[in-house]
């Protein structure tokens, strides 16, 4: 007889519960032996009725157990002996090449969806600009960017202030620094117009 495996829950012991006294110990030998070898019990009033309330649940236990060992779906193939890692020590699990901050394009990935799922991509993309993954400069890239616009700001002011607050704009990340030099700069010239030399009279 092959033996299987099911999980004594707590509706079992109330089921029993209800069983007479003396006929208590014929139940439980049933739902064991159901239970573990899956024999069908002969049992009179009250024990089959109340054997037939929890039959279903030791059937579903049976099977989870069977399935997964712990309830779950069980495992679709079984490991092969000495089967290959899927990743070698040396190889990455990710589908981006290493050090390579932009995600891949369509045609780096390959033909992977099917055209369908390609149509409806390009459908929802449509009127959206793909955005980038945003990489805060470098001071020098700061200051040459505000000497080339003619900006009046100090380049090092706005590369500090933003380098303390995580390089966000409130409480969102930032997405262009150069726009937000543009925002400096404007507050910059109010600034400028506020203190003219008419101002101190």
């Amino acid at each position: 007889m092959e033996e299987a495996q099911f999980k004594w829950l707590p509706k079992f012991t109330a089921a029993c519960a209800k069983a007479p006294e003396e006929q208590r110990g014929k139940l439980l030998w049933a739902l064991a032996q159901y239970g573990t070898y899956g024999i069908e019990p002969e049992l009179e009033w009250p024990l089959d009725a109340i054997f037939a309330s929890v039959r279903e649940d030791i059937d579903y236990s049976k099977r989870c157990i069977a399935a997964g060992k712990t309830g779950g779906r069980g495992n679709r193939k079984p490991p092969l002996d000495g089967a290959k890692p899927p990743f070698s020590e040396t190889e990455t699990p990710n589908d981006e090449p290493e050090g390579n901050d932009e995600p891949l394009s369509v045609e780096q990935k390959g033909d992977g969806d099917s055209a369908e799922a390609k149509a409806k991509q390009g459908k929802a993309k449509q009127g959206k600009a793909v955005s980038k993954r945003f990489v805060k400069p470098a001071l020098a890239e700061v200051e040459e960017y505000v000497s080339a616009k003619g900006y009046t700001f100090n380049p090092e002011a706005f590369w500090s202030y933003y380098e303390a607050v995580g390089w966000k704009v409130g409480s969102k990340p930032m997405k262009n620094w150069k726009a937000a030099c543009s925002t400096w700069q404007q507050r910059e010239a109010k600034k400028e117009v506020g203190h003219d030399a008419y101002s101190n009279l």
